[in-house]
């Protein structure tokens, strides 16, 4: 989503610079203003950092249903916890939120499954979102992604996180 954006201003102002100076950038500026308006990064598709699933490169990799629930690992899932009897009351305890705020980068899919390797093997309750959602991701002031959140506390910025260091901030 991000490098579309960037792809549009860019070539919005390869145009505006070739108009204004009567030069040849105006024909360079198209490049990346139809790559963003047709939704296609080729750049991307070749260096890895493109996401299939988030619609970017959706015309090059096409995906099987079977393909998408492999991809959405992280959204919204909450580990059972077994139930925790104190006398004659029952209290499920609440479960932990983690969020891992990206926009679909491959870095951002790297940490929320590392995230959800870590979350499987440990014996607590936790909820484990994919935040996506610019402006929702703005509000925890996180500018680089990805972003690691527990209990709405920012652990992590801009980078990608070992399961050693996750298992750390978990427990």
């Amino acid at each position: 989503m991000i490098s579309r954006i960037l792809r549009v201003l860019v070539g919005l102002g390869l145009i505006g610079y070739g108009i204004y100076s009567g030069n040849a950038w105006f024909y360079l500026g198209v490049l990346p203003l139809v790559t963003a308006l047709i939704n296609w990064c080729p750049f991307e598709s070749k260096v890895g950092g493109c996401d299939p699933s988030s619609g970017c490169c959706s015309s090059e990799v096409p995906q099987s249903e079977n393909t998408k629930k492999k991809e959405s690992v992280v959204t919204g899932i909450t580990k059972p916890l077994a139930p925790n009897f104190t006398g004659a009351s029952f209290s499920a305890k609440k479960p932990r939120k983690i969020e891992i705020l990206g926009t679909g980068c491959a870095k951002c899919i790297t940490l929320a499954k590392t995230v959800q390797d870590v979350v499987d093997t440990l014996d607590e309750n936790f909820e484990v979102v994919k935040v996506e959602d610019i402006e929702k991701i703005m509000a925890y002031q996180v500018m680089s992604t990805p972003g690691l959140v527990i209990d709405g506390e920012v652990k992590s910025r801009g980078k990608l996180l070992s399961k050693e260091e996750v298992h750390a901030l978990l427990v």
